[in-house]
């Protein structure tokens, strides 16, 4: 396929990791619930959304029946516009963040302001310094590149299927919807499978990249962390990076407690040598700079 490869981790129940050459950009999930076809997080463009609805129907036997969103961040939600005859599942909060910012945001997806984006990050590339600065600058190009894509067809569908801290859906799965509040981003929302033991985390975990704290809030996302890994998940589908055992949930962990860290004592080591050449290290002087970083950096030395 041009922007998953789908990895089975179970009867109905399968992984789809996104290509580096495609425009999926984040992971994505489809699931039998045993009523249903479920597909957690619909992906960056319409063109990588319709591929994992027809995957769905290839491998579930079954055409989907309903969508979650983890949470509002376009590479997650855009594809929405693929799914919007299913119900589309997400937090209330992330309803209402994308219908209170929908002018804002579609803002950043006119044709003009995404060609801006693309030449810039590409400037960026060229001027890096070595082969590791230029490779820190591809991730967020490819994003910004697959949004370019479709530049002019794009369209916010907020979910319309909302819930406050946990949705079970029908079925003979028990396919768990659960939120615990703030963390990536102003609400997040994963998706365990108590029989399996899985768990889809949405960008609250990341595998091999360094996840993005602009929008969250940093203390609280250690909380998040801890809850989930109290599920007792054996295997976890980040939003970003390989199928993991769940101890990669730390790796998130010791990333976040490394940058509240670096923002309570500016000049130390902002990163353990371990994470600091997780791909997209562009992110970091941002993540340093995120306000929920320094809030949380405030509260913690109060």
């Amino acid at each position: 396929m041009e922007h998953y490869a789908f990895e089975q981790l179970g009867e109905g129940l399968y992984a789809g990791v996104a290509r580096h050459d495609g425009w999926g950009i984040c992971n994505t999930g489809l699931i039998d619930t045993g009523d249903g076809g479920l597909v957690f997080d619909t992906s960056t463009t319409a063109r990588s959304a319709h591929e994992i609805r027809a995957a769905a129907t290839r491998f579930l036997g079954r055409a989907p029946t309903g969508a979650v969103n983890s949470h509002w961040h376009f590479d997650h939600s855009l594809g929405n516009r693929a799914f919007e005859d299913l119900p589309i599942w997400g937090t209330r909060r992330t309803r209402e963040f994308l219908l209170e910012t929908r002018e804002a945001l579609m803002a950043e997806l006119t044709p003009a302001a995404l060609e801006k984006g693309v030449g810039e990050l590409e400037a960026r590339r060229a001027a890096a310094p070595s082969r590791d600065a230029r490779n820190d600058v591809e991730f967020m190009l490819r994003y910004v590149r697959a949004l370019h894509s479709e530049a002019g067809s794009h369209r916010i569908a907020p979910p319309d299927r909302t819930f406050e801290t946990r949705h079970t859906f029908p079925g003979s799965r028990g396919a768990e919807l659960l939120s615990f509040g703030r963390g990536h981003t102003e609400s997040d929302a994963v998706l365990y499978l108590p029989r399996e033991k899985v768990l889809f985390t949405g960008d609250l975990a990341v595998v091999g990249q360094q996840p993005s704290m602009g929008s969250g809030d940093a203390a609280h996302w250690l909380v998040v962390l801890d809850e989930i890994g109290r599920l007792g998940p054996e295997r976890i589908v980040p939003g970003h990076g390989p199928v993991s055992p769940a101890e990669a949930l730390g790796e998130t962990r010791e990333y976040v407690e490394a940058i509240l860290a670096a923002v309570e004592r500016p000049g130390g080591s902002p990163l353990p040598a371990g994470l600091r050449r997780w791909e997209g290290s562009v992110t970091l002087e941002e993540n340093l700079n995120a306000p929920g970083s320094r809030t949380a950096a405030r509260d913690r030395s109060a």
